[in-house]
């Protein structure tokens, strides 16, 4: 049974100050509730850009960063408190994106900006969250809108990718979901018994499911759905094609769709 594959007990969230980074806190909180989960906010120091330009006291620098992590955090700590999640707060330092895969090993699911403080050209995601995507040891969540609800699930296929079936099942278990399985004809290839066989089983773990096959580009295909959804599942590989993250198909997904995506690696 799906039941046996993920959890989501333990929800780890970046924080950096960034609005989104807040967006990011405020649908982690609602989360924690939905889902009784433990929330662990957690502020980086990332000693790799203290005097990147040679221009400020590398010991200042520090200090400061050790200040407005120690208050983001306690603010994170005290928004908790009043909707009454569990929680903990880690300050660390180091690589940002090194500390995060770590901690990933230990959690169920990432919740995290895709922007960061220095923002994002469009169609770019921060280098920080790339390498999180591309390293984490569990689903990432990528935040991008305010909206805590989730009523319809997007969940685009190419193959049976355990990780992420099991993540849409769930997800759609704890947020009362339907979910849509798509996929998109390619070189003469059908998988309109693929989408069957992957909506057979959703519906057998007791979740509405419906299937969609389309015509045309895979990408340009999720991204005008997107708008109709509240959250896409992408489950992405080491294999070509839509599953690779760097300058390709998975980083268009996360940066431009209508929705929140949550990328799940099939390790």
């Amino acid at each position: 049974m799906a039941e046996q594959h993920m959890k989501f007990d333990k929800v780890l969230v970046p924080i950096d100050g960034s609005v989104s980074s807040k967006v990011a806190i405020e649908i982690a909180l609602h989360s924690a509730v939905e889902f009784s989960a433990t929330l662990t906010f957690v502020f980086v120091i990332d000693v790799t850009s203290l005097n990147k330009f040679g221009t400020v006291d590398p010991s200042q620098e520090y200090y400061m960063a050790k200040i407005e992590g120690k208050m983001l955090l306690e603010n994170a700590a005290k928004l908790a408190e009043k909707k009454g999640a569990k929680h903990q707060e880690v300050l660390a330092e180091g690589a940002p994106w090194e500390i995060l895969n770590e901690m990933s090993k230990d959690a169920d699911l990432m919740m995290m900006s895709i922007t960061g403080k220095s923002g994002m050209m469009a169609g770019r995601i921060g280098s920080t969250a790339k390498k999180v995507i591309e390293g984490s040891y569990c689903p990432v969540l990528t935040v991008k809108s305010g909206s805590d609800r989730i009523e319809k699930i997007l969940l685009p296929v190419y193959d049976e990718n355990r990780p992420a079936i099991d993540y849409a099942i769930q997800t759609a278990k704890r947020s009362k979901s339907s979910v849509t399985v798509l996929s998109v004809r390619e070189k003469g290839n059908d998988p309109q018994a693929l989408v069957d066989k992957i909506v057979s089983e959703i519906k057998s773990e007791g979740v509405e499911a419906d299937g969609i096959v389309e015509d045309g580009d895979p990408v340009d295909v999720i991204l005008g759905m997107s708008g109709k959804y509240d959250l896409v599942v992408v489950g992405v590989d080491r294999r070509g094609g839509l599953h690779i993250l760097h300058g390709g198909a998975t980083e268009r997904i996360v940066t431009m769709a209508a929705c929140p995506v949550t990328v799940v690696r099939n390790r």
